[in-house]
């Protein structure tokens, strides 16, 4: 019954991340793309440089948007792992598989435009293996989540 709760919530909200994302940020990300593409199309070293760095903070901000979604499934599986009657092997690799999942249809769903256009999600993919390693440094990406969570590390 415990897994069953533990799967619900993590089924539930990447549900609603993923359509939210998908219906509201997609667009609005692709728009700024176009708009950064035609400054590109004019040519010259400035343009270019201007459409690199907008790119780059565009890929930044989505990964750590969607980084979010990696350390909550992470933080998520911790909280369950903390009582008594989990059973701690199956929630790491079910966390896993939902996390990655979620993210993958999110990607599937953005058009392709080079590298820049996929490195939010595969390092939002990443970011769920690093946090789970190492959770200490998920509270330095993220030391506002734990107090969202109501959650902190086990003395």
């Amino acid at each position: 019954m415990m897994y069953l709760k533990f799967l619900s919530y993590l089924l539930f909200w990447g549900w609603i991340l993923s359509v939210g994302y998908v219906r509201y940020l997609v667009p609005f990300f692709e728009s700024a793309l176009d708009a950064i593409e035609s400054i590109e199309s004019r040519g010259g070293l400035f343009h270019r440089g201007i459409a690199l760095l907008s790119n780059l903070f565009m890929a930044g901000s989505r990964t750590y948007f969607l980084g979010m979604w990696s350390a909550y499934c992470v933080i998520r599986t911790m909280i369950f792992m903390l009582e008594p009657e989990a059973n701690g092997w199956i929630y790491f690799p079910t966390s896993f598989i939902v996390c990655e999942g979620y993210l993958g249809v999110m990607g599937r769903k953005e058009k392709f435009r080079g590298v820049l256009s996929i490195l939010h999600i595969t390092m939002a993919m990443g970011l769920f293996v690093m946090f789970a390693l190492n959770p200490y440094f998920l509270k330095s990406v993220y030391p506002w989540f734990f107090g969202v969570m109501k959650f902190d590390f086990p003395q």
